[in-house]
């Protein structure tokens, strides 16, 4: 198959390159905490284990998250009354500003972006938009 005709690859190219562009304007936290943070303030109070499992990440790779996102006063925890055991995580006031500032940077900079293409491939993004939102809604990892 010609480069041309790769299209997962292109796509998997060309995403990837401006996913690196949306962390840049992340607002200095890494994908990892942001994307953390968004699950939390969505989600939230969450309990660690249910974090781990909807960022795909290991329940040590939580913590440390979440640890970090505590130190910058991002998220609160406390303890989950239904089991004394286990800790509920919620998004701070600071947090769910962080979130906004940082969705509206990423908005901006994908604005522009957008701004800088020709109608037609304008148009054509548009139109593909709802089968990427289907592709990104899918579970992962697949269930087979």
């Amino acid at each position: 198959m010609s480069a041309g005709n790769d299209v997962p690859g292109r796509l998997a190219l060309s995403i990837g390159r401006l996913s690196r562009r949306l962390r840049a304007a992340g607002g200095g936290l890494s994908h990892g905490l942001l994307s953390a943070l968004a699950t939390i303030g969505k989600q939230g109070p969450i309990r660690l284990a249910d974090l781990a499992q909807r960022e795909l990440v290991s329940a040590p790779s939580a913590t440390r998250l979440v640890t970090e996102l505590e130190a910058r006063g991002l998220v609160s925890r406390a303890v989950d009354p239904a089991d004394g055991r286990a800790f509920l995580i919620e998004a701070t006031e600071a947090g769910i500003e962080t979130i906004i500032q940082a969705r509206s940077a990423r908005a901006e900079l994908v604005a522009d972006l957008f701004g800088q293409l020709d109608r037609a491939d304008a148009a054509a993004l548009a139109a593909a938009l709802p089968a990427l939102e289907a592709m990104a809604a899918e579970p992962w990892p697949p269930e087979r």
